[in-house]
């Protein structure tokens, strides 16, 4: 792949040739010519988005007006099913316009739409598609869906569990299961010992956005899995407490075999200088002694504590290692933290801390400046 690839260059003028052929193919009326020439002349100037919906709209544009036809050649026209049970590359990318064409302009053509989505999440993944219709029908769509966990296709049960998550990423929240998330863990419930990794890892970010909201909830949901003697399952589960285990959920762990009435000192939290400049990393060091005398399972994270824009500080956990503590030992931890500027984090010049975290509990803390 390119050095300078950006994410919106999956959708390129040879791709857009590549689906104006396939719909000729399908289609002989079609204008690949005009279709291809009206969305390549626009594309550099428009984001991964942009570029998506003008390529949903300019089948709109350039297909029969009838909807039940114009899905008819789109289906003709899809590239042959996934031969994997896993998502690689940027390949089959093109097909997300087509799911979108569908949600945009099927949603009062349900079962056809339906069974579309279908065949299109063999070929490349209706997730930000499948929405539309949860939240315009929502019992009928949920129940069709329970009905696609038992599927044979890998890539048809992965889109119920990555579908119905209430806070994907880049797509309309599920607000109405955001608020009430029994339906989506009903769901769940049905895919928990899947064998395929890609399915078992959806499940997981699932059940990781509904413990934003419902921690409790997916505890109890967790703890009941955590009987089930397959390892599938016990690393979906491990997966799924990602985020409570950083906040420190005391249960969660508990779920997870970690206790959190553990005996040890943390100590000597160092660092290797005073003042970080932004872009440079922070390399830091600590000593964790144990007092106990059984053997300890510990989860020792770090916390950075940012200065925001308004100057008030807020804390991120970041994952550090997992650790058994023989009766009496002392482990020496050290990492290295950069600081170069990311897309998803803003800094703030300003006084910051860096604290330690074991099982949940926070030991010490110590303060540097970034500028």
């Amino acid at each position: 792949m390119e050095q300078n690839f950006q994410v919106r260059d999956v959708f390129n003028e040879g791709v857009v040739n590549q689906l104006a052929a396939s719909l000729a193919n399908a289609w002989q009326e079609f204008d690949a010519k005009g279709f291809s020439r009206a969305i390549n002349a626009k594309l550099k100037s428009l984001s991964f988005s942009g570029r998506a919906a003008l390529i949903r709209d300019s089948l709109w544009e350039y297909l029969p007006k009838y909807y039940p036809r114009a899905l008819e050649i789109i289906l003709k026209a899809l590239p042959p099913e996934i031969a994997h049970n896993e998502i690689t590359g940027h390949d089959g990318f093109i097909v997300m316009p087509l799911n979108d064409y569908v949600a945009k302009y099927g949603l009062e053509h349900y079962d056809l739409s339906m069974q579309a989505l279908y065949q299109m999440t063999k070929r490349f993944t209706a997730e930000g598609a499948i929405r539309a219709f949860i939240l315009k029908y929502p019992e009928r769509t949920l129940a069709i869906l329970s009905k696609w966990t038992e599927d044979e296709n890998a890539h048809v049960r992965r889109l119920v569990s990555e579908g119905t998550r209430p806070r994907l990423p880049w797509t309309m929240q599920l607000k109405q299961l955001i608020e009430d998330p029994r339906p989506v863990l009903r769901l769940l419930e049905k895919l928990k010992t899947v064998p395929e990794l890609m399915v078992r890892r959806s499940v997981a970010n699932n059940l990781n956005d509904i413990a934003k909201d419902h921690p409790d909830l997916v505890v109890k949901t967790l703890n009941r899995w955590k009987k089930i003697h397959n390892e599938g399952t016990q690393w979906l589960i491990r997966h799924a407490a990602r985020t409570l285990v950083k906040q420190g959920n005391k249960d969660v762990l508990a779920v997870l075999g970690y206790d959190s009435k553990i005996g040890i000192t943390v100590s000597q939290i160092k660092l290797d200088k005073p003042v970080v400049k932004m872009g440079d990393d922070l390399n830091f060091s600590f000593e964790v002694k144990s007092t106990s005398k059984q053997k300890q399972n510990l989860v020792i994270d770090y916390i950075i504590h940012h200065v925001r824009a308004n100057g008030k500080l807020t804390p991120k956990v970041f994952k550090l290692t997992k650790k058994t503590l023989k009766a009496g030992e002392t482990l020496q931890i050290s990492k290295g933290h950069s600081f170069l500027p990311i897309s998803t984090r803003k800094y703030y010049a300003g006084k910051h801390a860096l604290e330690v975290q074991v099982n949940g509990s926070k030991y010490g803390k110590a303060e540097f400046e970034l500028k």
